[in-house]
Order: C-alpha cells, then sequence, then structure tokens
C-alpha cells in the first residue's frame, strides 16, 4: 500500500494472477513517464530511454530527421516511445534507429500535419508499431 502524504490518500497495489508466475518471485517496475524535446544537430537526434513511457517531441521540421533511442541499461520489455513530429510544407520523414548501423524504421510525415508514432522496446530491439 503507498499512501499519499499530502492529502491521505491510500492506494492499493493488485498483481495479475498469472499461473505461471506461482511460487516465483516477479520484480516490477513502477511506470514511469518523461517527455523530452531533443535539439535536433544536423537533423539528429539522440534520445536515452529509461522510463516504461517516453515522449519525444521533435518539433516542427524543416528537412528529414534521424532518431537514435538508445535503451537504458535496466529497460523493460514492453517499454513505449512516442515518437511526434510536425512537418512544415513538405512531408518530412523521421528515420528512427537503435544506433548507427541498426534502422527501426520510417515514419512517414505528411505536409503541414502532426504525427506520432510508437515504438516499442522487446527486450533487445525496438519495434515500430503501426
Amino acid at each position: 500500500m503507498w499512501i499519499n502524504k499530502e492529502n491521505n490518500a491510500s492506494y492499493n497495489f493488485k498483481a495479475p494472477e498469472i499461473e505461471g508466475d506461482a511460487g516465483k518471485k516477479t520484480e516490477v517496475m513502477f511506470p514511469t513517464v518523461e517527455k523530452t524535446t531533443p535539439t535536433l544537430s544536423s537533423n539528429a537526434a539522440t534520445v536515452k530511454v529509461e522510463r516504461d513511457t517516453t515522449i519525444v517531441d521533435l518539433g516542427s521540421l524543416s528537412a528529414a530527421a534521424t532518431l537514435t533511442l538508445t535503451p537504458g541499461d535496466n529497460l523493460g520489455a514492453g517499454a513505449k516511445v512516442v515518437v511526434k513530429s510536425t512537418s512544415d510544407g513538405t512531408a518530412r520523414n523521421v528515420t528512427v534507429k537503435k544506433d548507427a548501423s541498426t534502422t527501426v524504421g520510417t515514419i512517414a510525415g505528411t505536409a503541414s500535419t502532426t504525427v506520432a508514432k510508437i515504438v516499442v522496446w522487446d527486450g533487445s530491439a525496438w519495434i515500430l508499431c503501426n
């Protein structure tokens, strides 16, 4: 149980009932969220992902961009990154990478429109979701 000391509200946490977990000690990471607005340098940015949910806002793009998502050492499978960008009058794509040599996929931009896509960490690789 967790108690909010400011308003005395209490919260109980309920574990899922999964047969395969019976008799096992399962470690659970507390879900946290971070929003970041990285600065693009030469139309590229790198973001270290350490939280369960990370929102990456690339802002308004005037050229195609590359976003490298570096997983933190303790990043758990299922962590999500929301990648958001806005194209100017021309469609601006965002290439998502894990490192310099591993491309995850491309988020297609649409002229004068904000686009957001989700990228999920599977424990060893990023998966770009449609």
